[in-house]
């Protein structure tokens, strides 16, 4: 990550370069990339939002799919899933006008993870086994996105297509021999044997390689669930989960987090640990879970699509619901999300100024209610 960066810097660091408003779309596309690899996702789709901007500004369209990718994911692994639907158009809309600086196998990569957030595992996998049938695509993925097919594998045992996680996992064997010195191919490898083996050790060993924080915290979240599938929901199940929830949050990954927490909840873990992994809300009088509902509700979702997201019961998510409107003093979803954008509560702590916190009492005078 560091020589990533440094390239970048050092391509910069040269005036003509820097002051080319072409060049400057591409090295921020690039850094964007290299800071979503990081595991950093606010700062990621920062960067790429810029980098769209800039590129359009100039008509460097060839680059527009880069950008559209990492918000499409950033989106979807921050809960934001009517955003990520956007950008996945975008890709789409990419491939009909033949800008194809991707390969098609990552278009098709946040695709599935789309329709598994808004369709369900079942519409997912028919995707899914589409792409894993072509050694080319497979292929191409493993190399473009490695943390792609540990994630696939995962899917496809769970709708029983045990085949088809067989042929991801020996072709991933295949081109870790093939590529020795890259470990991340080897952690992916490891990664997807131990899911379809069932295999801890395997799991461990892939969670020392993997560079991509995403596909380590996925590979620590596999150790837990295998620990409680083989009747072991003690102490280093709930670790390993905690660890995992821990990670993702860190990234900014609410969808995943939430995803680790409901399965804590399940094995009654302690609900104040899982507690302490919500986003911290930027809105006075809110708490973390009830901002984490109110940011999924002001995107567009339902009851059921936010319950979805965050793991948790329709009724849970209608009961959080109706307290936030009664704190906040509005009477609809749709003022909900008028007020959230009012707020710019959800454009990330760069964009929002020092004295933002006042501002819900500015804009809703005495209607702030404690608790």
């Amino acid at each position: 990550m560091d020589a990533a960066r440094q390239i970048v810097d050092d391509v910069i660091a040269d005036p003509a370069v820097r002051d080319d408003p072409r060049f400057a779309a591409i090295t921020t596309l690039v850094r964007a990339k290299i800071t979503f690899a990081g595991g950093d996702l606010v700062e990621a789709a920062a960067q790429a939002e810029a980098g769209l901007q800039l590129a359009n500004e100039v008509g460097l369209t060839a680059w527009t799919p880069l950008g559209n990718l990492i918000l499409a994911t950033t989106a979807l692994r921050r809960g934001e899933l009517s955003t990520s639907l956007h950008y996945a158009n975008k890709l789409k809309e990419d491939a009909i006008f033949g800008r194809e600086m991707l390969h098609a196998s990552q278009s098709a990569w946040i695709v599935i993870q789309v329709a598994e957030a808004e369709k369900g595992r079942e519409q997912a996998a028919m995707l899914a086994g589409e792409l894993l049938e072509s050694e080319a695509a497979t292929r191409s993925l493993l190399t473009d996105e490695p943390a792609a097919i540990p994630w696939l594998v995962r899917l496809m045992l769970s709708e029983n297509r045990r085949d088809l996680a067989a042929y991801g996992v020996q072709l991933c064997d295949k081109v870790a021999t093939e590529n020795p010195d890259v470990p991340e191919i080897g952690a992916t490898a490891l990664h997807a044997a131990g899911l379809l083996h069932g295999d801890i050790e395997l799991l461990r060993r892939a969670t020392e390689l993997h560079i991509d924080p995403w596909a380590r915290a996925l590979a620590v979240e596999d150790i837990g669930l295998l620990l409680i599938e083989g009747g072991e929901a003690g102490a280093e199940a709930v670790d390993n989960l905690e660890l995992a929830m821990r990670s993702y949050a860190e990234m900014g990954s609410l969808r995943d987090s939430s995803r680790v927490r409901s399965k804590l909840r399940c094995i009654n873990a302690n609900s104040q640990s899982q507690a302490r992994f919500w986003p911290s809300s930027r809105i006075p009088g809110l708490t973390d879970t009830e901002y984490a509902v109110a940011k999924l509700v002001s995107n567009g979702l339902t009851n059921g699509q936010a319950a979805d997201q965050m793991f948790l019961s329709r009724h849970t998510v209608a009961f959080h619901l109706r307290k936030i409107f009664q704190k906040i003093g509005v009477k609809s979803r749709l003022e909900l999300a008028v007020l959230w954008n009012e707020l710019g509560a959800d454009t990330g702590e760069s964009d929002v100024p020092a004295t933002r916190d006042n501002d819900l009492t500015r804009l809703r005078p005495r209607q702030l209610r404690a608790g």
